[in-house]
């Protein structure tokens, strides 16, 4: 089963602005997916209603299936019953072969009572009052067929409902189309002018957002519908598709959980004799080996560097070095990690980072994360304007940033295109 849908998907299959492809999709997942079958169509959908019906009525599987009675069957080949349980007997029939064998056997062993015999004995006063009653007696033929009734007037109702909506927007859109100088009156018709159908049409489709990317055209119509990235799952055009109608990118909650708070440290070193931590810090990043980078301290002769899990526990530790670059072992994928430098300056150890300052953190990228980037990197020409909001979305920032530069360079003059960029700028800089 693949992830439910979105609400921009459920908004845009109600308001029917999905492409066929995204419809043949949705209707594919909604199929196997009554959740999100639930939120598309309304409580009283045919099939769930039905669903809910049968039960609630018919016995369920592990249950004994019911048979007619032998004075019911008796009575049906006597002729003896009114029409109404005779409908329901012969409804019963039909999916049952125990009960028809047995009647088909009385019928023939029975002698059978006179049509016209039947319809008198029908009409009496004697007769009346226990026909009436034996009507609105339960049994399990009626139920199942109280069942069929009630399925049927519920699918009916239904069906009405959705033609009487379609009815309604042909109505509308027909309506909207026709300008007052074009609508039948009385006297001399006055053609409308060309323009003014023109500009209709052009407000119809009038674009939401627009971006070059990579040497094409990236277009967002204001009915949602997204232009010009048609090779790319579902899933990035719903990211692109969101963004640029919003004009804004939404921070991801893992962004926050990097940014910790001030720390204070056991080790007093003076803050002036310090160094600073270059990265990464305060991201994800994609490889399990990141490249650790801290700035030079005048006079050091090592350095030692050291990382740790989010529970405080140090998972690896480096050699003195006299580099001020150091890539680590092989960490876990989806894990949190904070590390620091201590450098030996004159004998005495220089510790980096150091109170307030906050513990340097990062994540190592999920896999099934790493892979949705690789597969988008396939795509050709590759859409930077995609690729920039999906490392956004994951907190790569670094990545994130250099793609929307790119963007920026082909939209120099595009707000939305600007106004993404300095959103990823701004994360960095916390």
């Amino acid at each position: 089963m693949t992830d439910h849908l979105s609400e921009t998907e459920v908004s845009l299959f109600r308001e029917r602005t999905t492409g066929p492809t995204e419809r043949e999709r949705i209707d594919s997942h909604v199929a196997e997916c009554e959740s999100c079958l639930r939120r598309i169509l309304p409580s009283e959908d045919t099939a769930l209603v039905y669903s809910d019906l049968t039960e609630a009525l018919l016995p369920r599987s592990a249950e004994e299936p019911f048979h007619l009675s032998n004075a019911e069957m008796s009575a049906y080949a006597n002729r003896s019953i009114d029409q109404a349980d005779r409908v329901i007997f012969e409804s019963h029939f039909e999916f049952c072969a125990q009960c028809s064998e047995a009647v088909e056997s009385l019928a023939a062993s029975s002698p059978v009572e006179s049509v016209s015999s039947s319809a008198m004995q029908a009409d009496s006063p004697a007769q009346f009052s226990p026909g009436w009653s034996a009507a609105f007696q339960f049994t399990p033929a009626r139920a199942a067929a109280g069942v069929l009734v009630a399925a049927s007037l519920v699918l009916g109702f239904v069906g009405w409902l959705r033609w009487h909506s379609r009815a309604v927007d042909q109505n509308a859109q027909q309506a909207s189309s026709q300008s007052p100088s074009n609508r039948p009156e009385s006297g001399s018709p006055t053609p409308a002018p060309k323009e003014s159908t023109k500009d209709s049409t052009a407000d119809q489709f009038a674009v939401a957002a627009s971006l070059e990317d990579n040497g094409r055209k990236i277009q967002l119509d204001n009915r949602g519908k997204l232009i010009g990235l048609d090779e790319l799952p579902e899933t990035s055009r719903s990211l692109v598709r969101g963004v640029l109608a919003n004009k804004t990118l939404s921070k991801p909650e893992v962004l926050d959980k990097l940014t910790a708070p001030s720390i204070t440290l056991m080790d007093p070193t003076a803050r002036e004799n310090t160094f600073g931590l270059l990265g990464p810090s305060g991201t994800v990043v994609a490889t399990d080996r990141p490249s650790l980078r801290w700035q030079a301290l005048t006079g050091a002769t090592s350095y030692t560097v050291s990382v740790f899990d989010a529970d405080f526990n140090l998972v690896t530790r480096s050699t003195p070095i006299t580099v001020t670059q150091w890539t680590t072992p092989s960490l876990r994928r989806g894990k949190l990690y904070s590390w620091e430098v201590v450098a030996v300056s004159n004998g005495q150890e220089v510790r980096s980072p150091v109170a307030p300052a906050p513990r340097a953190q990062f994540k190592i990228l999920e896999s099934e994360k790493l892979l949705e980037l690789t597969n988008l990197k396939k795509h050709s020409p590759i859409s930077h304007l995609t690729l920039g909001l999906t490392y956004a979305r994951f907190g790569l920032l670094g990545e994130a940033e250099e793609q929307l530069q790119i963007l920026v360079r082909e939209n120099p003059n595009s707000p939305v295109a600007t106004r993404l960029l300095r959103t990823v700028q701004e994360w960095r800089k916390r």
